[in-house]
């Protein structure tokens, strides 16, 4: 099968590094894939040149980037899109584009649109989200297929031998709660707990976060360093993660994290408690709550023996579910379904 991967986003977040982990576990499993996106985007910037074409779309709906992705996909003898986001789902359903009866929308949160419905099914990412798009579009045809990355396995975390690391990884947004944790720390600060924390990252919270380190006087203990790579290497570093979002349909992070061997702290919310196995491997805290958190992290650091034999768990189980080789075989049977008639 001839397959357009499509993602028009700029940006450096979990869809964006799935539209990259799609190509390469379609390639791997021996479908002909032509990338498509922005020429500022990751796919752009990761893949081949002769594997990515640019399609810059200058708005929702575009009418001349839906005539060039129909050129496009005319000219690879495409079978079948896969859209990733609301922006490509719209382009690829567009009259213009005539493709949305042979493209498969890739979903990666709840903000959906009813451009949805115009494509012949949607991939849903996490079992929330697949229920979410079920109650709203109920017609429609939906199909589960988690998150999956080439995962990188560490010895699992000894015990710490100075003051604990705590780490996070994410894009600097509100919905990854990174203010709650500052304030955490900040409260661990009070309570005499000697730690550090480093978020890794980069995004619009970026000033207001700084601004609140300086508010809680935590230059000391808190940094932002910005964006690291690679991710693995700086997850492994750490002697705890946090993963403290609000919202997080998948958590694809938290995997790496379980990967690379560190225990895990996170927010009791839809994607995380499901990787998580409803807290089997990692303790589960209530969102929004700086306190709930904090008493988490002080619980941890006396008693490591418990917290490291269930990280030996976790790292078994996502190199099992969430591994690049498991996703791309879910993928290519998943594709399988959609093979065009002779």
């Amino acid at each position: 099968m001839r397959i357009v991967n499509l993602m028009l986003a700029k940006g450096r977040g979990g869809l964006e590094s799935m539209a990259v982990r799609y190509h390469e576990a379609l390639v791997a499993e021996g479908f002909e894939v032509l990338s498509v996106g922005h020429d500022k985007g990751v796919l752009a910037e990761k893949l081949k040149p002769e594997q990515f074409s640019r399609l810059n779309s200058g708005f929702t709906g575009d009418p001349l980037a839906a005539l060039r992705l129909k050129g496009l996909a005319k000219r690879l003898q495409a079978d079948l899109i896969i859209a990733h986001g609301n922006r490509a789902i719209a382009l690829a359903g567009h009259p213009l584009a005539g493709w949305g009866g042979q493209t498969l929308g890739v979903v990666h949160n709840f903000r959906f649109k009813p451009g949805l419905t115009k494509l012949r099914a949607a991939i849903a990412v996490s079992p929330a989200v697949q229920a979410a798009i079920a109650a709203r579009y109920p017609r429609l045809d939906t199909h589960l297929l988690e998150n999956f990355t080439p995962l990188i396995m560490h010895p699992v975390k000894t015990f710490p031998l100075d003051a604990p690391r705590i780490g996070a990884l994410g894009r600097l947004h509100v919905n990854k709660g990174f203010d709650v944790l500052i304030r955490a720390a900040g409260l661990l600060r009070d309570r005499g707990s000697e730690v550090s924390l480093r978020i890794a990252g980069d995004g619009p919270e970026k000033a207001a976060l700084n601004a609140l380190i300086t508010e809680l006087k935590l230059e000391d203990r808190v940094s932002l360093p910005g964006w690291i790579e690679p991710a693995d290497t700086f997850v492994a570093s750490l002697d705890l993660f946090v993963l403290s979002s609000r919202v997080e349909p998948f958590g694809l992070v938290v995997a790496e994290a379980m990967a690379a061997g560190v225990p895990i702290i996170s927010t009791r919310i839809d994607g995380p408690r499901h990787i998580l196995q409803d807290g089997e491997l990692a303790a589960l805290i209530p969102p929004e709550d700086p306190q709930a958190l904090a008493d988490a992290i002080e619980a941890i650091l006396p008693d490591w023996g418990p917290v490291l034999d269930r990280a030996c768990h976790a790292q078994a189980h996502a190199l099992e579910t969430y591994g690049l080789i498991a996703g791309g075989a879910r993928l290519k049977s998943l594709i399988n379904q959609f093979q065009p008639e002779n």
